[in-house]
Protein backbone atom coordinates (compact mmCIF):
# COMPACT_ATOMS: atom_id res chain seq x y z
CA UNK A 1 0.00 0.00 0.00
CA UNK A 2 1.28 3.33 -1.03
CA UNK A 3 0.90 6.16 1.49
CA UNK A 4 -0.04 9.65 0.56
CA UNK A 5 1.54 12.21 2.43
CA UNK A 6 -0.29 15.68 0.41
CA UNK A 7 -3.81 13.46 1.80
CA UNK A 8 -2.84 13.17 5.55
CA UNK A 9 -1.43 16.75 5.88
CA UNK A 10 -4.28 18.06 4.20
CA UNK A 11 -6.81 15.60 6.52
CA UNK A 12 -4.90 16.60 9.90
CA UNK A 13 -5.06 20.14 9.02
CA UNK A 14 -8.84 19.65 7.99
CA UNK A 15 -9.57 17.65 11.44
CA UNK A 16 -7.34 20.67 13.23
CA UNK A 17 -10.02 23.31 11.38
CA UNK A 18 -12.76 21.22 12.52
CA UNK A 19 -12.23 21.38 15.97
CA UNK A 20 -11.35 24.81 15.70
CA UNK A 21 -14.21 25.71 14.34
CA UNK A 22 -16.66 23.70 16.43
CA UNK A 23 -15.38 25.23 19.38
CA UNK A 24 -17.04 27.98 18.67
CA UNK A 25 -20.76 26.35 18.02
CA UNK A 26 -23.15 27.41 20.24
CA UNK A 27 -20.89 30.82 21.06
CA UNK A 28 -22.81 33.85 22.68
CA UNK A 29 -22.68 36.80 21.17
CA UNK A 30 -21.91 38.85 24.34
CA UNK A 31 -19.09 36.01 25.40
CA UNK A 32 -17.00 36.61 21.93
CA UNK A 33 -14.82 39.55 23.96
CA UNK A 34 -15.16 38.48 27.16
CA UNK A 35 -12.13 37.99 29.52
CA UNK A 36 -12.00 35.41 32.29
CA UNK A 37 -8.94 36.09 33.49
CA UNK A 38 -6.50 39.34 32.99
CA UNK A 39 -3.82 37.68 31.27
CA UNK A 40 -6.06 35.63 28.97
CA UNK A 41 -7.14 37.01 25.66
CA UNK A 42 -10.77 36.47 24.87
CA UNK A 43 -12.05 34.19 22.20
CA UNK A 44 -12.63 36.90 19.49
CA UNK A 45 -8.97 37.25 19.50
CA UNK A 46 -7.71 34.04 19.49
CA UNK A 47 -9.52 33.04 16.60
CA UNK A 48 -8.77 36.01 14.94
CA UNK A 49 -5.39 35.63 15.73
CA UNK A 50 -5.91 31.75 13.95
CA UNK A 51 -7.29 33.75 10.76
CA UNK A 52 -4.34 36.10 10.78
CA UNK A 53 -1.98 33.51 10.83
CA UNK A 54 -3.68 31.86 7.74
CA UNK A 55 -4.16 34.55 5.75
CA UNK A 56 -0.63 34.98 6.26
CA UNK A 57 0.49 31.61 5.38
CA UNK A 58 -1.93 31.50 2.02
CA UNK A 59 -0.44 34.96 1.01
CA UNK A 60 2.86 33.66 1.00
CA UNK A 61 2.12 30.49 -0.66
CA UNK A 62 0.27 31.73 -3.46
CA UNK A 63 1.94 35.21 -3.66
CA UNK A 64 -1.30 37.49 -3.27
CA UNK A 65 -2.43 40.03 -1.11
CA UNK A 66 -3.37 39.73 1.96
CA UNK A 67 -7.19 39.67 3.05
CA UNK A 68 -7.18 41.59 5.99
CA UNK A 69 -6.31 44.63 6.25
CA UNK A 70 -2.65 45.49 8.42
CA UNK A 71 -4.68 47.03 10.57
CA UNK A 72 -6.63 43.79 11.83
CA UNK A 73 -3.43 41.98 10.89
CA UNK A 74 -1.72 44.18 13.87
CA UNK A 75 -4.43 43.65 15.85
CA UNK A 76 -4.40 39.99 16.04
CA UNK A 77 -0.46 39.38 15.90
CA UNK A 78 1.27 37.76 18.47
CA UNK A 79 2.57 40.47 20.47
CA UNK A 80 -0.09 42.66 20.49
CA UNK A 81 0.01 44.07 24.05
CA UNK A 82 -2.80 43.26 26.01
CA UNK A 83 -3.83 46.90 26.76
CA UNK A 84 -4.02 46.73 22.93
CA UNK A 85 -6.68 44.02 22.59
CA UNK A 86 -8.47 45.18 26.06
CA UNK A 87 -8.60 48.27 25.51
CA UNK A 88 -9.03 48.58 21.98
CA UNK A 89 -11.99 47.71 19.82
CA UNK A 90 -11.91 44.73 17.42
CA UNK A 91 -11.28 46.36 13.77
CA UNK A 92 -13.29 43.75 12.10
CA UNK A 93 -16.40 42.52 13.34
CA UNK A 94 -16.51 38.86 14.67
CA UNK A 95 -18.90 37.86 11.92
CA UNK A 96 -17.16 39.03 9.29
CA UNK A 97 -13.53 37.81 10.55
CA UNK A 98 -14.94 34.02 10.60
CA UNK A 99 -17.01 34.97 7.40
CA UNK A 100 -13.22 35.93 6.29
CA UNK A 101 -11.49 33.33 7.64
CA UNK A 102 -13.79 30.42 6.06
CA UNK A 103 -12.79 32.13 2.51
CA UNK A 104 -9.37 32.20 3.16
CA UNK A 105 -10.08 28.22 4.18
CA UNK A 106 -11.38 27.48 1.26
CA UNK A 107 -8.71 28.86 -0.97
CA UNK A 108 -6.15 27.14 1.13
CA UNK A 109 -7.80 23.99 0.61
CA UNK A 110 -7.92 24.25 -2.72
CA UNK A 111 -4.47 25.24 -3.09
CA UNK A 112 -3.29 22.51 -1.23
CA UNK A 113 -5.22 20.22 -3.19
CA UNK A 114 -4.34 21.32 -6.54
CA UNK A 115 -0.27 21.16 -5.39
CA UNK A 116 1.97 18.39 -6.42
CA UNK A 117 3.34 16.21 -3.61
CA UNK A 118 6.94 17.11 -4.02
CA UNK A 119 5.58 20.70 -3.37
CA UNK A 120 4.98 19.94 0.06
CA UNK A 121 8.90 19.74 0.57
CA UNK A 122 9.95 22.85 -1.25
CA UNK A 123 10.77 25.56 0.96
CA UNK A 124 8.19 27.55 2.66
CA UNK A 125 8.92 31.28 2.52
CA UNK A 126 7.72 32.64 5.39
CA UNK A 127 10.48 30.26 7.88
CA UNK A 128 13.98 29.86 6.77
CA UNK A 129 14.57 26.33 7.00
CA UNK A 130 10.75 24.89 7.25
CA UNK A 131 8.94 23.35 4.06
CA UNK A 132 5.10 23.52 3.44
CA UNK A 133 4.74 20.05 5.16
CA UNK A 134 6.18 21.74 8.26
CA UNK A 135 4.11 24.53 8.11
CA UNK A 136 0.97 22.58 7.84
CA UNK A 137 1.92 20.48 10.88
CA UNK A 138 2.33 24.11 12.38
CA UNK A 139 -0.58 25.14 11.59
CA UNK A 140 -2.64 22.53 12.66
CA UNK A 141 -0.86 22.40 15.97
CA UNK A 142 -1.43 26.09 16.21
CA UNK A 143 -5.47 25.19 15.22
CA UNK A 144 -5.54 22.42 17.95
CA UNK A 145 -3.99 24.60 20.84
CA UNK A 146 -6.81 27.32 20.33
CA UNK A 147 -9.46 25.68 20.14
CA UNK A 148 -8.17 23.80 23.38
CA UNK A 149 -8.32 27.52 25.13
CA UNK A 150 -11.32 28.63 23.45
CA UNK A 151 -13.22 25.34 25.38
CA UNK A 152 -11.36 26.36 28.29
CA UNK A 153 -12.55 29.57 28.09
CA UNK A 154 -16.31 28.54 27.29
CA UNK A 155 -15.93 26.74 30.43
CA UNK A 156 -15.03 29.70 32.32
CA UNK A 157 -18.03 31.43 31.24
CA UNK A 158 -20.51 29.33 31.98
CA UNK A 159 -21.18 28.08 28.22
CA UNK A 160 -19.21 24.73 27.89
CA UNK A 161 -19.71 24.72 24.29
CA UNK A 162 -19.67 21.30 22.44
CA UNK A 163 -16.74 18.42 23.67
CA UNK A 164 -13.53 18.66 20.98
CA UNK A 165 -10.89 16.14 19.61
CA UNK A 166 -13.27 14.86 17.06
CA UNK A 167 -13.54 14.44 12.95
CA UNK A 168 -10.41 12.73 12.73
CA UNK A 169 -12.67 10.47 9.93
CA UNK A 170 -13.44 12.41 7.15
CA UNK A 171 -17.32 11.14 7.28
CA UNK A 172 -17.28 12.21 10.98
CA UNK A 173 -15.39 15.74 10.18
CA UNK A 174 -18.18 15.90 7.11
CA UNK A 175 -21.19 15.52 10.00
CA UNK A 176 -19.79 17.75 12.43
CA UNK A 177 -18.87 20.61 9.82
CA UNK A 178 -22.40 20.30 8.49
CA UNK A 179 -23.80 20.82 12.04
CA UNK A 180 -21.27 23.59 12.61
CA UNK A 181 -22.42 25.67 9.30
CA UNK A 182 -25.97 25.17 9.96
CA UNK A 183 -25.04 26.79 13.54
CA UNK A 184 -23.46 29.58 11.44
CA UNK A 185 -25.51 29.98 9.22
CA UNK A 186 -28.39 30.80 11.65
CA UNK A 187 -26.95 32.30 14.22
CA UNK A 188 -24.12 35.11 12.78
CA UNK A 189 -25.98 38.00 12.36
CA UNK A 190 -25.83 38.20 16.47
CA UNK A 191 -22.11 38.58 15.93
CA UNK A 192 -22.09 41.47 13.37
CA UNK A 193 -21.00 43.84 16.02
Amino acid sequence: MRHNTKKAAISLLATSECNLLYSLRGLRSEDVYRQVQPELNHIGWIFGHCAVHLDWVLSLMTERTRAFSEEVCHYYRYGTTKSEILNGTPPISFRDLLDSYLRLSESFFNFLTNIEEDTLYGAFPGEPGENLMQTILRVSLHFMGHASQIVLIRQGLGNPGPSFVSGAKKESRERIMTDWHDWWCSSKESFQD
